[in-house]
């Protein structure tokens, strides 16, 4: 019987180990990088958990591959865990539109990972109360009048209150919404 290898998990590598190669290498293939993401959904919850670790221990530049895996994560805790982990350690450019006031309008919030096309959350209200989250992935934004350019300070100061009363009167958010969480956690992106 052969000895078991340690995993991802167990293993104590340097950085400059031979997974930081394959890690610096899938980075700039696309291709790579999809069998990175889908190699990563077939694994089990705390093998996830430990590639992810791998990836932010070896990898020059974490983000585009945490970000890969954010893509194909089913399990929300995992996908905020993700989305914690590209915040603290990617550099995530972040815009906002808004049009409107406090009683009625829209607000685009845009952000993109390097490497990464970027995608947009949406949201429109009219007295106050919120009428619509949607969410457009990177391949499917559409070009359209987005509002003038604000601060993201200013969007979240008029958002952050329509959404907190949206979720206590028990309104849904969209799936993937989470990834949109650094625009509301009062540190601007580097």
């Amino acid at each position: 019987m052969k000895p078991a290898r340690p995993g991802i998990a167990s293993a104590d590598r340097p950085r400059l180990g031979s997974f930081a190669s394959l890690i610096d290498l899938i980075l700039d293939d696309d291709r790579a990088l999809d069998g990175l993401a889908f190699a990563y959904a077939e694994l089990g919850e705390q093998e996830r958990r430990a590639l992810a670790q791998a990836v932010l221990q070896d990898s020059k530049k974490p983000t585009q591959a945490l970000g890969a895996m954010l893509a194909v994560e089913e399990n929300s805790r995992l996908r905020q865990r993700l989305a914690g982990l590209i915040s603290q350690h990617g550099r995530i450019a972040q815009s906002a539109f808004l049009q409107g006031t406090e009683a009625e309008g829209h607000v685009h919030l845009i952000q993109s990972l390097p490497g990464l096309e970027p995608e947009s959350l949406q949201i429109t209200w009219e007295e106050s109360k919120i009428q619509g989250i949607e969410l457009e992935s990177r391949t499917d934004m559409k070009i359209r009048a987005l509002g003038s350019a604000v601060a993201v300070s200013e969007a979240v100061e008029i958002l952050a209150p329509l959404l907190w009363r949206h979720i206590r009167s028990g309104g849904q958010l969209p799936d993937g919404v989470e990834r949109f969480a650094g625009f509301f956690s009062g540190r601007s992106p580097e």
